[in-house]
Protein backbone atom coordinates (compact mmCIF):
# COMPACT_ATOMS: atom_id res chain seq x y z
CA UNK A 1 0.00 0.00 0.00
CA UNK A 2 1.50 2.97 -0.85
CA UNK A 3 1.33 6.26 0.90
CA UNK A 4 1.97 9.67 -1.42
CA UNK A 5 3.61 12.65 -0.55
CA UNK A 6 4.58 15.82 -1.92
CA UNK A 7 8.18 17.05 -1.63
CA UNK A 8 9.33 20.79 -0.50
CA UNK A 9 10.87 20.58 -4.00
CA UNK A 10 7.36 19.34 -5.41
CA UNK A 11 8.58 15.88 -6.18
CA UNK A 12 5.84 13.22 -4.94
CA UNK A 13 7.14 10.41 -2.59
CA UNK A 14 5.61 7.25 -2.80
CA UNK A 15 6.49 5.45 0.01
CA UNK A 16 5.47 1.74 -0.26
CA UNK A 17 5.28 0.11 2.93
CA UNK A 18 2.70 1.64 5.17
CA UNK A 19 2.93 4.56 7.39
CA UNK A 20 4.61 3.67 10.21
CA UNK A 21 8.14 3.63 10.56
CA UNK A 22 10.25 0.17 11.04
CA UNK A 23 12.88 -0.53 13.33
CA UNK A 24 14.56 -3.69 13.07
CA UNK A 25 16.08 -5.59 10.29
CA UNK A 26 13.88 -8.80 10.87
CA UNK A 27 11.12 -6.17 9.81
CA UNK A 28 12.95 -4.07 7.00
CA UNK A 29 14.64 -7.07 4.73
CA UNK A 30 11.37 -8.52 3.56
CA UNK A 31 9.82 -4.98 3.37
CA UNK A 32 12.16 -4.37 0.93
CA UNK A 33 12.10 -7.61 -0.77
CA UNK A 34 8.17 -7.87 -0.81
CA UNK A 35 7.93 -4.54 -2.19
CA UNK A 36 10.58 -6.07 -5.88
CA UNK A 37 7.79 -8.87 -5.66
CA UNK A 38 10.25 -11.26 -4.09
CA UNK A 39 9.25 -14.02 -1.78
CA UNK A 40 11.49 -17.25 -1.74
CA UNK A 41 14.28 -14.80 0.48
CA UNK A 42 16.33 -17.89 1.05
CA UNK A 43 17.02 -18.49 -2.59
CA UNK A 44 17.23 -14.92 -3.45
CA UNK A 45 19.99 -14.44 -1.17
CA UNK A 46 22.25 -17.45 -2.61
CA UNK A 47 22.82 -15.92 -5.50
CA UNK A 48 24.77 -19.14 -6.88
CA UNK A 49 25.91 -19.19 -10.21
CA UNK A 50 28.71 -22.06 -11.96
CA UNK A 51 29.11 -21.78 -15.89
CA UNK A 52 28.07 -25.29 -15.90
CA UNK A 53 24.51 -23.90 -15.31
CA UNK A 54 24.37 -21.93 -18.30
CA UNK A 55 23.16 -23.04 -21.68
CA UNK A 56 24.22 -21.88 -25.16
CA UNK A 57 21.82 -23.91 -26.89
CA UNK A 58 18.95 -21.67 -25.24
CA UNK A 59 20.09 -19.03 -28.21
CA UNK A 60 19.49 -19.19 -31.82
CA UNK A 61 22.68 -19.73 -33.69
CA UNK A 62 24.88 -20.64 -30.81
CA UNK A 63 25.85 -23.85 -31.72
CA UNK A 64 26.51 -22.51 -34.73
CA UNK A 65 28.83 -19.88 -33.60
CA UNK A 66 30.67 -22.23 -31.02
CA UNK A 67 31.51 -24.71 -33.90
CA UNK A 68 33.05 -22.50 -35.95
CA UNK A 69 35.04 -20.66 -33.74
CA UNK A 70 36.44 -24.15 -32.76
CA UNK A 71 37.07 -24.80 -36.38
CA UNK A 72 39.24 -21.91 -36.49
CA UNK A 73 40.91 -22.44 -33.46
CA UNK A 74 41.83 -26.07 -34.40
CA UNK A 75 42.76 -25.15 -38.06
CA UNK A 76 44.75 -22.46 -36.66
CA UNK A 77 43.29 -19.83 -38.38
CA UNK A 78 43.49 -15.62 -37.62
CA UNK A 79 39.88 -14.56 -35.89
CA UNK A 80 39.41 -10.87 -35.57
CA UNK A 81 37.34 -9.15 -32.65
CA UNK A 82 35.39 -6.40 -33.54
CA UNK A 83 34.02 -4.36 -30.81
CA UNK A 84 32.16 -1.11 -29.92
CA UNK A 85 34.03 1.96 -27.79
CA UNK A 86 31.62 1.74 -24.59
CA UNK A 87 32.26 -0.74 -21.61
CA UNK A 88 30.02 -3.07 -23.04
CA UNK A 89 32.04 -3.35 -26.08
CA UNK A 90 35.50 -3.01 -24.60
CA UNK A 91 34.34 -5.79 -21.77
CA UNK A 92 33.08 -8.51 -24.33
CA UNK A 93 35.91 -7.64 -26.67
CA UNK A 94 38.57 -7.96 -23.68
CA UNK A 95 36.49 -11.47 -22.58
CA UNK A 96 37.47 -12.87 -26.11
CA UNK A 97 41.23 -11.21 -26.11
CA UNK A 98 41.76 -12.89 -22.97
CA UNK A 99 40.04 -16.04 -23.71
CA UNK A 100 42.17 -16.42 -27.27
CA UNK A 101 45.27 -15.28 -25.76
CA UNK A 102 45.08 -17.97 -22.92
CA UNK A 103 44.58 -20.33 -25.91
CA UNK A 104 47.86 -19.16 -28.00
CA UNK A 105 45.19 -18.47 -30.54
CA UNK A 106 45.88 -16.21 -33.98
CA UNK A 107 44.00 -13.35 -33.67
CA UNK A 108 43.40 -9.54 -33.58
CA UNK A 109 41.07 -7.28 -32.65
CA UNK A 110 39.32 -3.58 -33.58
CA UNK A 111 37.83 -0.30 -31.42
CA UNK A 112 36.42 2.51 -33.47
CA UNK A 113 36.75 5.72 -32.67
CA UNK A 114 34.29 7.46 -31.21
CA UNK A 115 34.88 10.67 -33.70
CA UNK A 116 36.29 9.40 -36.88
CA UNK A 117 34.65 6.20 -37.32
CA UNK A 118 31.84 6.46 -35.27
CA UNK A 119 29.16 3.82 -33.69
CA UNK A 120 29.56 0.38 -35.63
CA UNK A 121 30.99 -2.06 -37.75
CA UNK A 122 32.71 -0.16 -41.07
CA UNK A 123 34.11 -0.73 -44.22
CA UNK A 124 37.52 0.10 -43.24
CA UNK A 125 37.74 -2.29 -40.49
CA UNK A 126 36.76 -5.22 -42.89
CA UNK A 127 39.24 -4.19 -45.01
CA UNK A 128 41.85 -4.15 -41.92
CA UNK A 129 40.92 -7.87 -41.41
CA UNK A 130 40.75 -9.51 -44.71
CA UNK A 131 43.98 -11.67 -43.77
CA UNK A 132 40.74 -13.15 -41.51
CA UNK A 133 38.78 -16.06 -41.90
CA UNK A 134 36.53 -15.76 -39.19
CA UNK A 135 35.34 -12.36 -37.39
CA UNK A 136 33.64 -12.08 -34.46
CA UNK A 137 31.61 -8.37 -33.84
CA UNK A 138 30.49 -7.77 -30.37
CA UNK A 139 27.93 -4.93 -29.06
CA UNK A 140 27.51 -4.12 -32.98
CA UNK A 141 27.16 -5.49 -35.84
CA UNK A 142 22.93 -6.78 -36.43
CA UNK A 143 22.67 -3.65 -38.44
CA UNK A 144 25.61 -3.79 -40.40
CA UNK A 145 23.66 -5.26 -43.70
CA UNK A 146 25.96 -3.32 -46.26
CA UNK A 147 29.16 -4.41 -44.32
CA UNK A 148 28.44 -8.03 -43.64
CA UNK A 149 27.75 -8.55 -47.08
CA UNK A 150 31.47 -6.80 -47.87
CA UNK A 151 32.62 -9.06 -45.38
CA UNK A 152 30.68 -12.03 -47.28
CA UNK A 153 31.86 -10.90 -50.54
CA UNK A 154 35.78 -11.26 -49.26
CA UNK A 155 35.55 -14.30 -47.75
CA UNK A 156 35.51 -14.03 -44.26
CA UNK A 157 32.98 -15.15 -42.37
CA UNK A 158 31.47 -13.70 -39.43
CA UNK A 159 29.87 -14.26 -35.65
CA UNK A 160 27.32 -11.52 -34.44
CA UNK A 161 27.08 -11.03 -30.75
CA UNK A 162 25.18 -8.14 -30.11
CA UNK A 163 22.01 -6.95 -27.88
CA UNK A 164 20.28 -3.96 -29.92
CA UNK A 165 17.02 -3.86 -31.08
CA UNK A 166 16.98 -5.31 -34.89
CA UNK A 167 14.15 -6.45 -37.38
CA UNK A 168 16.16 -8.10 -40.26
CA UNK A 169 18.70 -11.03 -39.77
CA UNK A 170 22.16 -9.53 -41.57
CA UNK A 171 24.18 -12.12 -44.05
CA UNK A 172 26.73 -13.73 -41.12
CA UNK A 173 27.54 -16.93 -40.03
CA UNK A 174 25.64 -16.36 -37.12
CA UNK A 175 23.57 -13.80 -35.27
CA UNK A 176 23.04 -14.43 -31.51
CA UNK A 177 20.98 -11.33 -29.98
CA UNK A 178 18.77 -11.87 -27.86
CA UNK A 179 16.18 -9.14 -30.14
CA UNK A 180 16.19 -11.42 -32.84
CA UNK A 181 12.72 -11.33 -33.90
CA UNK A 182 12.48 -15.09 -34.09
CA UNK A 183 14.39 -15.57 -30.35
CA UNK A 184 12.21 -16.12 -27.34
CA UNK A 185 12.09 -13.96 -24.96
CA UNK A 186 13.92 -15.35 -22.04
CA UNK A 187 17.11 -13.43 -22.16
CA UNK A 188 16.06 -10.12 -23.41
CA UNK A 189 17.70 -7.92 -20.71
CA UNK A 190 21.47 -9.76 -21.44
CA UNK A 191 24.31 -7.05 -22.60
CA UNK A 192 26.84 -7.65 -25.14
CA UNK A 193 29.44 -9.00 -22.66
CA UNK A 194 27.00 -11.49 -21.01
CA UNK A 195 26.45 -13.04 -24.37
CA UNK A 196 30.01 -13.06 -25.34
CA UNK A 197 30.62 -14.68 -21.75
CA UNK A 198 28.09 -17.28 -22.76
CA UNK A 199 29.47 -18.13 -26.26
CA UNK A 200 33.10 -18.89 -24.70
CA UNK A 201 31.76 -21.02 -21.64
CA UNK A 202 30.31 -22.80 -24.65
CA UNK A 203 33.42 -23.32 -26.37
CA UNK A 204 35.09 -23.88 -23.14
CA UNK A 205 33.24 -26.94 -22.74
CA UNK A 206 33.35 -28.35 -26.11
CA UNK A 207 36.99 -27.70 -26.38
CA UNK A 208 37.41 -29.59 -22.79
CA UNK A 209 35.16 -32.68 -24.35
CA UNK A 210 37.01 -32.92 -27.51
CA UNK A 211 40.18 -33.37 -25.61
CA UNK A 212 41.67 -30.36 -26.72
CA UNK A 213 43.38 -28.98 -24.12
CA UNK A 214 45.24 -32.41 -23.20
CA UNK A 215 46.28 -32.88 -26.39
CA UNK A 216 48.18 -29.08 -26.74
CA UNK A 217 48.81 -29.34 -23.12
CA UNK A 218 46.97 -26.14 -22.17
CA UNK A 219 45.37 -25.77 -18.76
CA UNK A 220 41.60 -25.32 -19.10
CA UNK A 221 40.51 -21.59 -18.63
CA UNK A 222 38.23 -21.15 -15.26
CA UNK A 223 35.30 -19.67 -16.96
CA UNK A 224 34.86 -17.85 -13.35
CA UNK A 225 37.82 -15.83 -13.98
CA UNK A 226 35.72 -13.81 -16.69
CA UNK A 227 33.03 -12.88 -14.64
CA UNK A 228 34.41 -9.57 -13.37
CA UNK A 229 33.91 -7.94 -17.22
CA UNK A 230 30.43 -9.42 -17.38
CA UNK A 231 29.78 -7.54 -14.25
CA UNK A 232 31.35 -4.44 -15.14
CA UNK A 233 29.47 -4.39 -18.84
CA UNK A 234 26.12 -5.32 -17.01
CA UNK A 235 26.18 -2.51 -14.65
CA UNK A 236 27.47 -0.24 -17.24
CA UNK A 237 25.33 -0.79 -19.74
CA UNK A 238 22.27 0.13 -17.13
CA UNK A 239 20.54 -3.28 -18.00
CA UNK A 240 18.23 -5.16 -15.52
CA UNK A 241 19.83 -6.67 -12.67
CA UNK A 242 17.08 -9.53 -12.34
CA UNK A 243 17.38 -12.77 -12.75
CA UNK A 244 20.64 -14.23 -14.67
CA UNK A 245 22.27 -11.02 -14.95
CA UNK A 246 21.61 -10.14 -11.00
CA UNK A 247 23.53 -13.57 -10.31
CA UNK A 248 26.20 -12.96 -13.42
CA UNK A 249 26.87 -9.25 -10.93
CA UNK A 250 27.07 -10.95 -8.24
CA UNK A 251 29.33 -13.26 -8.93
CA UNK A 252 31.58 -11.08 -11.44
CA UNK A 253 31.76 -8.76 -8.06
CA UNK A 254 33.32 -11.95 -6.07
CA UNK A 255 35.47 -12.14 -9.46
CA UNK A 256 36.82 -8.36 -8.94
CA UNK A 257 37.49 -9.42 -5.24
CA UNK A 258 40.14 -12.09 -6.07
CA UNK A 259 41.90 -9.51 -8.09
CA UNK A 260 43.44 -11.59 -10.78
CA UNK A 261 42.66 -9.19 -13.73
CA UNK A 262 45.53 -6.86 -12.95
CA UNK A 263 43.56 -3.79 -14.87
CA UNK A 264 40.49 -3.73 -13.09
CA UNK A 265 42.61 -3.95 -9.45
CA UNK A 266 45.19 -1.43 -10.53
CA UNK A 267 41.88 0.97 -11.46
CA UNK A 268 40.48 -0.13 -7.77
CA UNK A 269 43.60 0.78 -6.00
CA UNK A 270 42.76 4.29 -6.93
CA UNK A 271 39.67 4.47 -5.25
CA UNK A 272 41.12 4.23 -1.63
CA UNK A 273 39.23 3.18 1.34
CA UNK A 274 35.88 2.04 -0.91
CA UNK A 275 35.12 -1.70 -1.17
CA UNK A 276 33.49 -2.80 -4.74
CA UNK A 277 29.55 -3.40 -5.21
CA UNK A 278 26.93 -2.64 -8.01
CA UNK A 279 27.92 1.43 -7.07
CA UNK A 280 31.63 1.37 -7.58
CA UNK A 281 31.22 0.05 -10.81
CA UNK A 282 28.72 2.22 -12.22
CA UNK A 283 30.22 5.68 -10.23
CA UNK A 284 34.04 4.57 -10.14
CA UNK A 285 34.70 2.11 -12.73
CA UNK A 286 32.30 2.85 -15.20
CA UNK A 287 33.65 6.39 -15.92
CA UNK A 288 36.91 6.01 -16.36
CA UNK A 289 36.67 2.68 -18.92
CA UNK A 290 34.59 4.86 -20.68
CA UNK A 291 36.44 7.86 -21.07
CA UNK A 292 39.30 6.86 -23.21
CA UNK A 293 36.31 5.86 -25.91
CA UNK A 294 34.94 9.19 -25.49
CA UNK A 295 38.33 11.59 -25.87
CA UNK A 296 40.73 9.56 -26.88
CA UNK A 297 40.96 5.75 -28.17
CA UNK A 298 38.94 2.67 -26.40
CA UNK A 299 41.75 0.98 -26.99
CA UNK A 300 43.38 2.25 -24.03
CA UNK A 301 41.16 0.33 -21.74
CA UNK A 302 41.20 -3.38 -23.74
CA UNK A 303 44.98 -2.93 -23.10
CA UNK A 304 43.90 -2.22 -19.19
CA UNK A 305 41.50 -5.29 -19.15
CA UNK A 306 43.94 -7.61 -20.96
CA UNK A 307 47.40 -6.87 -19.78
CA UNK A 308 49.37 -9.59 -17.75
CA UNK A 309 52.08 -6.79 -16.96
CA UNK A 310 51.38 -4.99 -13.29
CA UNK A 311 53.58 -1.77 -13.79
CA UNK A 312 51.27 -1.40 -17.45
CA UNK A 313 48.30 -1.71 -15.85
CA UNK A 314 48.90 0.81 -13.21
CA UNK A 315 50.60 3.33 -16.06
CA UNK A 316 47.07 2.46 -18.00
CA UNK A 317 45.00 2.64 -14.62
CA UNK A 318 46.20 6.57 -14.51
CA UNK A 319 45.99 7.11 -17.76
CA UNK A 320 42.22 6.35 -17.68
CA UNK A 321 41.80 8.48 -14.40
CA UNK A 322 43.52 11.47 -16.02
CA UNK A 323 41.59 11.10 -19.35
CA UNK A 324 38.25 10.73 -16.86
CA UNK A 325 39.40 14.35 -15.55
CA UNK A 326 39.22 15.96 -18.74
CA UNK A 327 35.94 14.35 -19.82
CA UNK A 328 34.55 15.93 -16.24
CA UNK A 329 36.02 19.74 -17.35
CA UNK A 330 34.31 19.43 -20.96
CA UNK A 331 30.97 18.08 -19.36
CA UNK A 332 30.88 20.63 -17.16
CA UNK A 333 31.48 23.40 -19.60
CA UNK A 334 29.23 21.62 -22.29
CA UNK A 335 26.14 21.38 -19.72
CA UNK A 336 26.32 24.93 -18.84
CA UNK A 337 26.19 26.39 -22.15
CA UNK A 338 23.68 23.95 -23.16
CA UNK A 339 21.52 25.13 -20.35
CA UNK A 340 21.98 28.79 -21.72
CA UNK A 341 19.94 27.67 -25.19
CA UNK A 342 16.96 25.59 -23.49
CA UNK A 343 13.43 26.54 -24.76
CA UNK A 344 11.34 26.53 -21.42
CA UNK A 345 8.42 26.83 -23.73
CA UNK A 346 8.93 22.82 -25.50
CA UNK A 347 8.05 19.63 -23.89
CA UNK A 348 12.25 18.37 -25.22
CA UNK A 349 15.13 19.84 -25.22
CA UNK A 350 16.89 20.26 -28.40
CA UNK A 351 20.83 21.94 -28.25
CA UNK A 352 23.25 21.91 -30.36
CA UNK A 353 26.88 23.97 -31.22
CA UNK A 354 30.17 23.77 -33.21
CA UNK A 355 32.14 24.22 -30.11
CA UNK A 356 30.62 20.80 -28.03
CA UNK A 357 32.98 17.57 -28.45
CA UNK A 358 31.26 14.55 -29.71
CA UNK A 359 32.14 12.15 -27.22
CA UNK A 360 30.86 13.58 -24.13
CA UNK A 361 27.14 14.85 -25.78
CA UNK A 362 25.64 11.75 -24.52
CA UNK A 363 26.56 12.02 -20.66
CA UNK A 364 24.98 16.08 -21.04
CA UNK A 365 21.83 14.76 -22.54
CA UNK A 366 21.30 12.66 -19.53
CA UNK A 367 22.29 15.31 -17.02
CA UNK A 368 19.21 17.44 -19.08
CA UNK A 369 17.09 14.73 -19.22
CA UNK A 370 17.69 14.40 -15.19
CA UNK A 371 17.24 17.91 -14.04
CA UNK A 372 14.62 19.12 -16.55
CA UNK A 373 12.70 15.35 -16.59
CA UNK A 374 12.26 15.79 -20.32
CA UNK A 375 13.51 13.90 -23.31
CA UNK A 376 16.68 15.92 -24.12
CA UNK A 377 18.60 15.83 -27.72
CA UNK A 378 22.28 17.24 -27.69
CA UNK A 379 23.72 17.74 -31.17
CA UNK A 380 27.99 18.35 -31.57
CA UNK A 381 28.47 20.28 -35.35
CA UNK A 382 31.81 19.74 -37.06
CA UNK A 383 32.97 22.28 -39.10
CA UNK A 384 31.44 20.79 -42.35
CA UNK A 385 27.96 21.22 -40.65
CA UNK A 386 27.29 17.60 -39.73
CA UNK A 387 26.27 17.31 -36.34
CA UNK A 388 26.21 13.50 -34.23
CA UNK A 389 23.12 13.71 -31.77
CA UNK A 390 23.19 12.03 -28.73
CA UNK A 391 19.06 11.09 -27.06
CA UNK A 392 17.98 10.46 -23.58
CA UNK A 393 14.63 10.06 -22.76
CA UNK A 394 12.14 10.05 -19.90
CA UNK A 395 10.31 6.58 -18.95
CA UNK A 396 7.43 7.49 -20.77
CA UNK A 397 8.67 8.11 -23.92
CA UNK A 398 10.09 5.84 -26.56
CA UNK A 399 12.88 7.27 -28.76
CA UNK A 400 13.26 4.05 -31.27
CA UNK A 401 9.84 5.08 -33.21
CA UNK A 402 11.30 8.45 -33.43
CA UNK A 403 14.43 8.23 -35.04
CA UNK A 404 12.97 5.71 -36.80
CA UNK A 405 10.47 7.91 -38.22
CA UNK A 406 12.77 10.73 -39.22
CA UNK A 407 15.24 8.83 -40.96
CA UNK A 408 12.26 7.94 -43.02
CA UNK A 409 11.50 11.28 -43.74
CA UNK A 410 15.28 12.03 -44.58
CA UNK A 411 15.69 14.68 -41.81
CA UNK A 412 18.40 12.72 -39.93
CA UNK A 413 20.51 9.85 -41.12
CA UNK A 414 22.39 7.04 -39.09
CA UNK A 415 20.13 6.89 -36.32
CA UNK A 416 19.39 3.76 -33.65
CA UNK A 417 19.85 2.58 -30.12
CA UNK A 418 17.55 1.78 -27.12
CA UNK A 419 14.38 3.12 -25.97
CA UNK A 420 15.45 5.25 -23.64
CA UNK A 421 19.37 6.11 -24.58
CA UNK A 422 19.63 6.15 -28.97
CA UNK A 423 21.83 8.84 -31.45
CA UNK A 424 21.76 10.04 -34.59
CA UNK A 425 23.66 11.80 -37.39
CA UNK A 426 21.94 15.51 -38.69
CA UNK A 427 23.06 17.74 -41.26
CA UNK A 428 22.87 21.19 -39.92
CA UNK A 429 21.08 22.76 -42.41
CA UNK A 430 18.02 20.02 -41.42
CA UNK A 431 18.26 21.65 -37.64
CA UNK A 432 15.26 23.67 -38.26
CA UNK A 433 13.28 20.58 -39.86
CA UNK A 434 14.42 18.63 -36.77
CA UNK A 435 13.37 21.24 -34.41
CA UNK A 436 10.19 21.57 -36.34
CA UNK A 437 9.82 17.65 -36.68
CA UNK A 438 10.18 16.79 -32.90
CA UNK A 439 7.44 19.99 -32.01
CA UNK A 440 5.22 17.87 -33.68
CA UNK A 441 6.05 14.23 -32.60
CA UNK A 442 7.37 14.28 -29.19
CA UNK A 443 4.20 13.88 -26.98
CA UNK A 444 3.87 12.14 -23.83
CA UNK A 445 2.04 12.79 -20.41
CA UNK A 446 3.67 15.08 -18.29
CA UNK A 447 3.65 13.96 -14.71
CA UNK A 448 5.47 15.16 -11.35
CA UNK A 449 8.49 13.11 -10.68
CA UNK A 450 7.82 10.33 -8.45
CA UNK A 451 10.54 9.10 -5.92
CA UNK A 452 10.16 5.69 -4.47
CA UNK A 453 10.78 5.01 -0.77
CA UNK A 454 10.37 1.10 0.57
CA UNK A 455 9.37 1.95 3.97
CA UNK A 456 9.10 4.45 6.82
CA UNK A 457 12.64 4.18 8.85
CA UNK A 458 13.28 5.70 12.67
CA UNK A 459 17.04 7.21 12.78
CA UNK A 460 17.40 5.44 16.18
CA UNK A 461 16.73 2.11 14.47
CA UNK A 462 19.42 2.89 11.81
CA UNK A 463 23.15 0.84 12.65
CA UNK A 464 25.96 -0.30 10.66
CA UNK A 465 25.35 -3.81 11.15
CA UNK A 466 21.64 -2.73 9.65
CA UNK A 467 22.74 -1.49 6.84
CA UNK A 468 25.20 -4.13 6.05
CA UNK A 469 21.98 -6.70 6.20
CA UNK A 470 20.65 -4.14 3.50
CA UNK A 471 23.60 -3.93 1.19
CA UNK A 472 23.44 -7.79 1.20
CA UNK A 473 20.43 -8.18 -0.92
CA UNK A 474 22.34 -6.35 -3.56
CA UNK A 475 23.60 -6.00 -6.17
CA UNK A 476 21.28 -3.23 -6.62
CA UNK A 477 20.82 -1.61 -10.30
CA UNK A 478 18.00 -0.95 -13.15
CA UNK A 479 15.24 -3.54 -12.17
CA UNK A 480 16.36 -4.11 -9.05
CA UNK A 481 16.38 -0.38 -6.93
CA UNK A 482 18.26 0.40 -4.29
CA UNK A 483 16.56 0.86 -0.82
CA UNK A 484 15.46 4.23 0.17
CA UNK A 485 14.12 4.90 3.20
CA UNK A 486 12.13 8.19 4.48
CA UNK A 487 13.20 9.00 7.91
CA UNK A 488 11.08 11.18 9.44
CA UNK A 489 11.11 14.58 12.17
CA UNK A 490 14.88 15.89 11.56
CA UNK A 491 16.58 18.93 12.39
CA UNK A 492 19.16 20.21 10.09
CA UNK A 493 21.66 20.91 12.25
CA UNK A 494 24.79 21.08 9.87
CA UNK A 495 25.75 21.95 6.14
CA UNK A 496 28.65 22.77 4.48
CA UNK A 497 29.84 22.50 0.84
CA UNK A 498 32.15 20.12 -0.23
CA UNK A 499 33.70 19.54 -3.71
CA UNK A 500 32.01 21.70 -6.13
CA UNK A 501 28.49 21.25 -5.42
CA UNK A 502 28.05 19.24 -3.24
CA UNK A 503 25.79 19.76 -0.11
CA UNK A 504 27.12 17.50 3.20
CA UNK A 505 24.57 17.75 6.11
CA UNK A 506 24.46 16.47 9.77
CA UNK A 507 20.79 15.52 10.68
CA UNK A 508 19.77 14.88 14.18
CA UNK A 509 16.09 13.66 15.79
CA UNK A 510 14.61 15.14 19.07
CA UNK A 511 16.31 11.67 21.09
CA UNK A 512 19.92 13.65 19.53
CA UNK A 513 20.61 10.24 17.19
CA UNK A 514 22.64 11.59 14.89
CA UNK A 515 23.15 10.77 11.12
CA UNK A 516 25.66 12.40 8.37
CA UNK A 517 24.22 13.42 5.15
CA UNK A 518 25.23 14.29 1.48
CA UNK A 519 23.09 15.63 -1.49
CA UNK A 520 25.19 15.50 -4.70
CA UNK A 521 25.56 18.08 -7.36
CA UNK A 522 22.45 20.30 -4.86
CA UNK A 523 24.29 23.46 -4.45
CA UNK A 524 22.45 25.73 -6.41
CA UNK A 525 18.91 23.64 -7.13
CA UNK A 526 15.90 23.93 -4.85
CA UNK A 527 17.03 21.01 -2.58
CA UNK A 528 20.02 22.58 -2.27
CA UNK A 529 18.23 25.85 -1.46
CA UNK A 530 15.81 24.14 1.32
CA UNK A 531 19.34 22.38 2.78
CA UNK A 532 20.75 25.47 3.71
CA UNK A 533 18.32 27.54 4.40
CA UNK A 534 15.40 25.69 6.31
CA UNK A 535 15.07 25.75 10.01
CA UNK A 536 11.87 23.58 10.76
CA UNK A 537 12.10 19.67 11.10
CA UNK A 538 11.96 18.19 7.96
CA UNK A 539 11.34 14.38 6.95
CA UNK A 540 14.03 13.09 4.24
CA UNK A 541 14.29 10.69 1.83
CA UNK A 542 17.33 8.70 0.23
CA UNK A 543 19.97 5.49 0.72
CA UNK A 544 22.37 4.24 3.27
CA UNK A 545 26.06 3.62 3.18
CA UNK A 546 28.74 2.62 5.22
CA UNK A 547 31.22 5.24 4.89
CA UNK A 548 34.86 4.91 6.88
CA UNK A 549 36.77 8.02 8.43
CA UNK A 550 40.03 7.41 10.39
CA UNK A 551 39.55 3.67 10.62
CA UNK A 552 35.51 4.22 11.98
CA UNK A 553 32.71 3.24 10.13
CA UNK A 554 30.05 5.30 9.82
CA UNK A 555 26.44 5.13 8.57
CA UNK A 556 26.02 7.90 5.70
CA UNK A 557 22.40 8.97 3.90
CA UNK A 558 22.53 9.57 0.17
CA UNK A 559 19.98 12.16 0.66
CA UNK A 560 17.85 12.68 -2.32
CA UNK A 561 15.03 15.04 -0.95
CA UNK A 562 13.21 16.17 1.78
CA UNK A 563 9.55 16.97 2.79
CA UNK A 564 7.59 19.10 5.72
CA UNK A 565 6.62 16.62 8.89
CA UNK A 566 3.16 15.77 8.33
Amino acid sequence: MHCKVVSLTKKVWAIHSGHLPLNSVDEIVPAILKNRGIEKQDDFKKASLTPSMLDPSDFLDMEKAICRIIKALKNGEKISIFGDYDVDGVCSTSIFVNFLDHLGANYSYFVPSRLKEGYGLNLEAIKKCRDSSLLITVDCGCTAIEELSYAKECGIDVIVLDHHKMSTIPPAVAVINPHRPDEKDKYKTLCATGLAFICMVGVNRQLESSGFYGERKIAKPNADDYLDLVALATVCDVVELVGLNRLLVANGIKSIKKRKNLGIDALMSLNKGHGINSDTIAFFLGPRLNAPGRIASADISVKLLTTKNPIEAKKLALRLDELNKERQLLEARITAEAEESIDDNLKFICVYSQEWHAGVIGIVAGRLKEKYNKPSFVIALDPNGNGRASCRSIGNFDLSPLIGSAMARGIVFSGGGHSLAAGFSVNAGHLDDLIDFLKSEVQYDATTRELYADCFMSLGAISSSMVKSIAALGPFGMGHRHPKFVIQNLTISQTRVVGQNHIQTVLQDEKNNVLRGIAFKALGTELGDVLMNHSAPVNVLGGLSISEWRGEEYVNLYLEDVAECA
